[in-house]
């Protein structure tokens, strides 16, 4: 069996971030990346209770923010997940982000 469509799109989402992470100077790439997978890593993939309309693991990511600073890893991590999370449900999304992080 071949590559997943959910396993594509993380592998080249990780393409576009691993671009990303090449904008941010050299001394301090190293920790931008860290900061960013640990951010990444707390994506909520707890499901909802059937007739539920959303879960306690739910989290609107942008909710908090006014703008999204590229240069802050959390944020960067928060807009991809956001859009993970608007794009697929939560079965999806863990393969989408296994791909992502094997790539990364």
């Amino acid at each position: 069996m071949g590559e997943t469509r959910a396993g594509k799109y993380g592998r080249n989402l990780a393409i576009w971030i691993n671009y990303t992470f090449q904008t941010i100077p050299q001394d301090h790439r190293k920790g931008y990346r860290t900061r960013f997978i640990s951010e990444l890593r707390k994506y909520s993939l707890k499901p909802r209770a059937e007739g539920e309309p959303s879960n306690e693991g739910c989290v609107h990511e942008l909710s908090d923010l006014v703008d999204i600073e590229i240069l802050n890893p959390e944020h960067f991590a928060r807009l991809v997940k956001e859009g993970i999370h608007l794009m697929y449900q939560k079965q999806t999304s863990a393969r989408v982000l296994k791909a992502l992080e094997e790539n990364l």
